[in-house]
């Protein structure tokens, strides 16, 4: 298990580098650094296309092949859907780092756990994202908004020991802005939407509502869980 406030890394889901004004942004990109890949996950099978053939020739004309079969663009995101994704179980364990990730059909939000507990998840499409507890509108970039509820206390507020090392985050701030995630396909930005009864909610903001799925996957070798959230750049063909 990664000790989550002994590294530089650590900045992360519930704690900002720096102290921001309320609803601020994170400078520099500071909480989950700089925009890194998180590690690769299982993709969706996909059974594939199969070539059409060719009409029968005319008994008059010399027969011909059937055009070359070409794979569907991103079959990985087949399967995807715009409804809810959700897991069970509820860790005691530290959400301390939220990370973004480029690929070639999705953009990708990480969400790092200090240890190897399940933790459950509920994903969802909705008009606007809410505060957990208070209820307040958590607007964000995008036509689409996707609410991520993660299913395990923010740093600081677990039951491992550890001490915030600088400002906890706070409702409205900013994980990811705008301006960071300028030119990616997908996300348009990432905010904190509180924290309430031993769970934390994001508000993600999306180009447009696009096919997603949610996972979690354990870095055994740092024994840390990781939520996944792969939006997709568009609907697979």
């Amino acid at each position: 298990m990664r000790t989550a406030l002994s590294t530089v890394a650590v900045a992360a889901v519930l704690v900002l580098a720096g102290a921001c004004g309320g609803g601020g942004t994170n400078p520099g990109g500071q909480v989950g650094a700089s925009p890194t890949p998180a590690p690769t996950s299982t993709t969706t099978p996909s059974s594939g296309d199969r070539a059409t053939p060719a009409p029968p020739a005319s008994p008059t004309a010399p027969r011909t092949a059937a055009p070359p079969h070409r794979p569907a663009r991103c079959p990985e995101t087949r399967g995807w859907t715009t409804g809810e994704d959700t897991a069970p179980g509820m860790s005691r364990e530290a959400l301390y780092l939220v990370r973004v990730g480029r690929h070639a059909c999705f953009d990708r939000v990480v969400f790092d756990i200090n240890g190897p507990a399940q933790a459950g998840f509920f994903v969802r499409y909705v008009p606007v994202v809410r505060a957990d507890g208070a209820g307040d509108p958590i607007p964000v970039a995008g036509a689409a908004a996707l609410e991520v509820v993660v299913l395990a206390p923010p740093l600081g507020f677990d039951e491992q020991g550890h001490q915030p090392g600088s400002t906890p985050a706070r409702t409205g701030d900013y994980f990811y802005t705008p301006a960071e995630l300028a030119g990616w396909r997908t996300l348009r930005a990432v905010r904190f939407a509180g924290f309430f009864e031993g769970q934390c909610t994001f508000a993600v903001g999306v180009r447009g509502k696009l096919p997603m799925w949610a996972f979690s996957v354990l870095d055994s070798a740092n024994q840390i869980r990781r939520i996944v959230v792969d939006i997709a750049h568009q609907w697979p063909t």
